[in-house]
């Protein structure tokens, strides 16, 4: 077995691991070449669990109501896409049952704001057949995405297999096709921002590009029309140590600069300003700030939140408040920044769903024991004024979405667990106005959400949802569906079948009277950025205890059983749903684990765990070390431990944390002999989980749920 460290100590610790171990998983301890996303052995070895965990799950009596159930589903019509207003126009990536690679449209807004018709430019499964490769569009955000104020010119990012490796291409919405000789960058960890018609700044990995410590690119170039990429000037270099390197924008025209975030680690920050000539300023910030630093801009002014308490500019602010930092250089140094909020009394700000600019005006959601409200910050000469636009119910999802410019109007979207989203648009003076509402699949009448408290190992009090059946489907205690995340500052919210719940697929769930609990565990950042920090590194059990503190209150309460809960978990997520099924096998009747960390000593050599160091721990630090071994899944599969059934899914195309992960925790559990089903598509990167794309696996994934949990039921009740 390879050591990480020439230290006596640190070899000791990892020996332990294996001695604890029984003969079935010290044969299996050299498992390093399942790392290796695309080796020969390992597509083999992922293959063929894949072809038996299928034939396996499929063989269950309850698949084939479940897959034509998900089908149904999947027909009645799909979630409205989100909607991005562009100045004149206003951008959507539709995906149905019928178009699962997705549609990106246009259509012209009319005197009041709203969208008229909307007009097809891209069909992501036309371009996948006339180029004969597995491109995806990664459509998460578009308010950057095209240049202001004609908003015809844009920068797609299309990935080759869903991964994160992506081409950037520029397309004109007017003609519906790519711009012959525009700017394109070769597959790579790649992203830019416009600076003018004819000038982007860029970063990008490919042909050699220096890269940071976790593989992203370090180096941001200006890149002018028609020049080559490798000629382009560098303005910025980051350390090799460093994260991850982010770009944003503000400002439009002659007026418009480049946003620069040096992530040092995930807590700790640098920003950047970046002229059109090249000029670089540096903010007046603080380094301590939330998770991704910049939250937002309105006109030349950069938002950040502090993450700890702080003295910018001679005036002293508590954590959490959120700042504005202008890049005007001819503002004066020492006049640059201005609070525009301090949250109180048990308020708190979430993630950047939760804050956007529109209408000049600064829009962002605050919280309190997870109810939402609304509030709108206005600029003027003695600083921002603050109120409150709308408020929230229990139970309540609200997030805020701005355009491509902070003169856009505000998109306020609200939602439940079984209330359909609602997109609003939101102008001052006038009431809001409905601009798209998702297809009701399920009466939202038959199920109520509660906030609840549980008590933590160590006393800390600990809220989660409770959405349960108004009449129970069976009496007695319930079977349960559990899910959560807790890292990086995240928070989860009630979504109507979003991806945290397993998108249209959840419905069946539902459909048999399930339940669904989701706990604000630390790591999160449902109480803050303290919240967040209370669970990093060494302290980072805190969120396991925290989740197992709400199963067991469930448990004693008598509203539903071990046997009865299944938990669920992606990305870190899985991380979580893995470390919970191992360290707690008795709580949980079946796990799921999708697109997991699992090797947390290996993890900086898969994807780009490297980036992750400072949320989990450094295995070159003996203290960090052990306690990551204390609950990292992979190393604490033991013999003789009755587990519950696992299902653990990936991708080979999932380069941000790698197949690696996946791979090496299911083979450790059939090492054992644990019941234990694999699933590796190979294409989908980090979000092969998705309903339209993967029905199949979605289809697997709940006839394996519902096959553990409610073994009596074949069909919907």
């Amino acid at each position: 077995m390879k050591r990480f460290t020439p230290r006596s100590l640190r070899a000791w610790m990892l020996a332990a691991v294996v001695l604890t171990c029984a003969p079935a998983v010290a044969q299996e301890i050299d498992d390093q070449w399942l790392e290796q996303p695309h080796g020969a052995k390992a597509l083999e070895w992922a293959r063929a669990k894949t072809a038996a965990s299928r034939q396996a799950i499929r063989g269950l009596p309850v698949y084939a109501a479940v897959k034509a159930e998900l089908a149904s589903a999947l027909a009645t019509g799909a979630a409205e896409p989100d909607i991005t207003l562009m100045g004149p126009r206003a951008l959507r990536f539709l995906r149905n049952a019928a178009h699962p690679h997705g549609l990106l449209q246009v259509a012209m807004r009319d005197g009041q704001g709203v969208p008229g018709a909307w007009r097809t430019v891209l069909d992501v499964e036309k371009l996948r057949q006339e180029e004969g490769a597995p491109m995806e569009l990664q459509a998460y955000d578009f308010t950057s995405s095209c240049l202001a104020p004609a908003f015809s010119r844009c920068l797609l990012r299309l990935s080759p297999g869903g991964g994160d490796e992506v081409e950037l291409r520029e397309f004109d919405l007017e003609q519906g096709r790519f711009v012959l000789d525009g700017f394109r960058t070769p597959k790579a960890r790649a992203f830019a921002e416009w600076l003018g018609p004819d000038q982007i700044m860029v970063e990008y990995t490919a042909e050699g590009a220096p890269k940071t410590l976790a593989g992203w690119p370090a180096s941001v170039r200006l890149w002018k029309r028609g020049q080559p990429l490798r000629d382009a000037r560098e303005v910025y270099a980051a350390q090799p140590s460093d994260a991850i390197v982010q770009l944003s924008a503000v400002g439009e025209g002659a007026q418009r600069r480049g946003v620069i975030v040096r992530s040092i680690n995930y807590s700790t920050f640098e920003v950047f300003a970046v002229g059109q000539d090249g000029q670089l300023q540096q903010a007046a910030l603080p380094r301590t700030l939330k998770p991704m630093a910049v939250q937002a801009s309105v006109g030349n002014q950069v938002v950040v939140q502090l993450g700890a308490d702080e003295v910018v500019e001679g005036t002293a602010y508590p954590a959490e408040t959120l700042l504005a930092w202008n890049t005007d250089p001819a503002v004066p140094a020492g006049r640059k920044v201005t609070r525009i909020y301090t949250p109180g009394g048990g308020d708190y700000l979430g993630g950047r769903s939760d804050i956007a600019s529109a209408q000049g005006k600064l829009a962002f959601v605050v919280n309190r024991r997870l109810v939402p409200r609304v509030l709108l910050a206005t600029p003027g000469e003695a600083g921002w004024t603050v109120e409150e636009a709308l408020s929230g119910r229990p139970g309540d999802s609200i997030s805020v979405r701005g355009g491509g410019s902070s003169k856009d109007d505000l998109i306020v979207a609200t939602n439940g667990f079984v209330t359909p989203r609602r997109q609003e648009l939101l102008r001052p003076g006038a009431p809001p106005t409905l601009l798209a509402k998702d297809p009701q699949w399920f009466d939202e009448n038959s199920y109520v959400t509660e906030i609840r408290t549980a008590t933590s190992r160590d006393g800390t009090t600990v809220d989660y949802y409770l959405l349960q059946p108004k009449s129970p489907a069976r009496p007695g205690p319930q079977p349960l569906f559990m899910t959560g995340y807790g890292a990086f500052g995240i928070s989860y919210r009630p979504g109507y079948f979003d991806y945290t719940v397993g998108g249209p697929a959840f419905k069946l769930w539902l459909d048999r009277g399930g339940s669904l609990a989701i706990p604000a565990i630390r790591g999160g950042g449902e109480r803050g950025e303290a919240w967040h920090q209370a669970a990093i590194r060494k302290d980072r059990q805190r969120s396991y205890d925290d989740f197992i503190a709400v199963a067991e209150q469930l448990i004693a309460a008598g509203y539903t059983t071990p046997a009865q809960i299944g938990v669920f978990g992606m990305s870190n997520g899985g991380l979580l749903s893995a470390t919970l099924g191992t360290q707690r096998p008795d709580l949980f009747g079946a796990v799921v684990s999708d697109v997991p960390l699992t090797d947390l000593i290996r993890m900086r050599h898969m994807g780009m765990g490297a980036a992750w160091i400072n949320e989990y721990g450094d295995p070159d630090k003996a203290d960090e070390a052990a306690a990551m071994l204390a609950y990292s899944p992979m190393q604490n599969v033991r013999s003789q431990t009755r587990y519950p059934p696992f299902l653990v899914t990936i991708s080979t195309e999932d380069n941000r944390v790698g197949p690696g992960h996946a791979r090496k925790l299911a083979s450790r559990l059939y090492g054992v002999g644990a019941p234990v089903h694999f699933l590796e598509d190979e294409e989908g990167g980090h979000g092969v989980s998705d309903a339209f794309r993967n029905p199949e696996l979605m289809a697997l994934r709940m006839t394996f749920l519902i096959d553990a949990l409610m073994p009596t039921d074949s069909g919907a009740q």
